[in-house]
């Protein structure tokens, strides 16, 4: 039965990738900003948690500075990270990810259409250049999305970051808005093929940490900053357990 649901599961998200995808694609040279790629990625995560039957819910949208770019950091628990953050984040941002993804065949290209930022963590030049892009894309107006643990955790706890995130902040004098995804760890762990639907999933958003005054050389103190955020944001879904 669960490898039935598995192959199910798998059938839709290709189905929905396509679905929103190719029109996307096909769009995309009338709306060279990515804005209506973007549009068309939120309702992918949508119809992919309404698949999975994943009810979301979002608490500190007031946190995250109308008018100006930040860089979003979140934490990385799941796959189903990104359809969750894509579905249920009523603002436009772009997302800086590992270059491997941009070679998914219409996941990849609607990415690249959409202005997403692509990082090759194994050559360090392509890596600065990068982080450039993306300081220009904030200068754009648009905030940027980092996942700063660099991969999926294995376990469900909040992993080390990585500079990149933070130097990128520095460098564009934007601030840093921690989030917290609780709960898509018990949807689908990594490495393994056990999916469970029905899970509730909430999303903290935690009060921006300013950088006006921060140099490449405080970005291990931000870094740490942002972590304790984080997790701050991941503890929140407790503290709202335990006053109900």
């Amino acid at each position: 039965m669960a490898l039935i649901l598995v192959f199910f599961i798998v059938i839709c998200v290709g189905m929905a990738t396509f679905l929103f995808g190719v029109p996307a694609m096909l769009l995309s040279p009338f709306n060279p900003s990515g804005r209506l790629v973007h549009w068309f990625a939120r309702w992918w995560g949508w119809t992919l948690l309404w698949i999975g039957r994943i009810p979301v819910q979002i608490h500190g949208l007031e946190h995250i500075p109308k008018g100006q770019p930040c860089v979003l950091v979140s934490n990385h628990a799941s796959a189903a990270d990104i359809p969750i953050l894509f579905g249920h984040l009523p603002i436009q941002f772009r997302v800086i990810a590992k270059a491997s993804l941009f070679h998914i065949p219409i996941l990849g290209w609607c990415m690249r259409l959409a202005g997403y930022i692509s990082v090759d963590r194994s050559n360090p030049k392509k890596a600065i250049r990068s982080l450039k892009q993306a300081a220009q894309r904030l200068q754009d107006g648009y905030p940027a999305l980092v996942f700063p643990e660099g991969t999926r955790t294995k376990t469900g706890t909040l992993q080390p970051f990585k500079m990149g995130a933070f130097l990128l902040a520095i460098e564009a004098g934007v601030p840093v808005v921690p989030v917290g995804i609780v709960g898509s760890f018990d949807i689908l762990v990594r490495d393994s093929m056990r999916i469970r639907p029905g899970v509730q999933v909430h999303v903290y958003i935690g009060p921006p940490i300013k950088t006006k005054d921060y140099t490449s050389r405080d970005r291990h103190h931000l870094a740490e900053q942002a972590h304790e955020a984080v997790a701050l944001c991941l503890q929140s879904s407790a503290a709202a357990d335990a006053s109900s």
